[in-house]
């Protein structure tokens, strides 16, 4: 005699199983919480320092070319200073960011392969 409890949890489970997802999921629980969110942080914070460093490459050239700034008389002390001050401030909000948004991915992952193991427990449950 066919279960079809059994049938429609065993479904939702090769569905889940097949999926993108859970090779995504399964990536993501490899790490622990923390080195998950500390790796895609350090992975964030690289990609912004290198857009920060194009758009000041592309600041100074606007200065230079299309406001003829002369760099003799430039204030480069103070320059650099307001950019790292901008830098700096940037970097704790993307942290605080990525962070968040990072530890809300995995905890989401976290959930989706806890119910599949539940799945699993729910059909070794039934009778075969």
């Amino acid at each position: 005699m066919l279960n079809e409890n059994k049938i429609r949890v065993m479904t939702e489970a090769a569905l889940y199983e097949n999926s993108f997802q859970f090779r995504k999921d399964s990536f993501i629980r490899r790490y622990f919480k923390p080195d998950y969110i500390a790796l895609n942080r350090f992975i964030t914070k690289a990609w912004m320092t290198v857009f920060f460093a194009g758009g000041l490459i592309a600041y100074i050239f606007q200065l230079v070319y299309v406001e003829a700034v002369d760099l003799l008389h430039f204030d480069y002390q103070g320059f650099m200073i307001k950019a790292v001050v901008i830098y700096l401030v940037l970097c704790f909000i993307i942290s605080l960011l990525s962070s968040a948004y990072y530890g809300n991915k995995y905890g989401q992952a976290e959930r989706r392969v806890e119910q599949y193991f539940r799945q699993l427990d729910e059909i070794d449950a039934y009778q075969s």
